[in-house]
């Protein structure tokens, strides 16, 4: 979990006098960025990695923080990258943005055609399964008639 807080809050916060500068215990958290400028403070996600080579020789391990897989920076960029709200990811540049936003709708309609697609399916085949049964309702009913009227004789 991250919590993002505006840089002038934080500084607020941390000069209030809200424990030993600001720290108040717990897990320490570190303060990453994303590529648009905004900062978070968060747990250090720390995984540990080995690398083989095609033998199954390890050729390297060590400890990386998963945090910054998902596109934080341990340090303020330079050049802000714009947030795509379609991927949820940063790009270079606003046409590469409404490029994404496209695909992202081209795939929502396409999902969209399939999803009443099943559907219809779905529904053509209730509704024969249940003339089906209002068939085989029928043939019992008619059954029972029979029987009765050979009771009744």
């Amino acid at each position: 979990m991250s919590i993002q807080v505006d840089p002038d809050k934080m500084r607020a916060i941390e000069s209030g006098g809200y424990g030993f500068n600001g720290y108040i215990g717990g897990l320490p958290k570190v303060t990453y960025y994303t590529p648009d400028g905004r900062m978070i403070k968060a747990i250090a996600q720390i995984r540990g990695y080995v690398k083989r080579d095609k033998d199954g020789n390890v050729i390297e391990t060590g400890s990386r923080d998963a945090n910054l897989d998902k596109g934080w920076l341990p340090y303020k960029p330079q050049i802000l990258k714009p947030f795509c709200s379609g991927c949820n990811e940063w790009h270079d540049t606003l046409g590469e943005i409404e490029e994404c936003k496209a695909i992202q709708s081209a795939r929502v309609a396409k999902a969209e055609v399939h999803a009443r697609a099943e559907m219809f399916k779905e529904s053509q085949d209730k509704d024969i399964k249940i003339d089906a049964l209002e068939k085989q309702v029928n043939e019992l009913k008619e059954m029972m008639q029979k029987f009765m009227e050979a009771q009744n004789r």
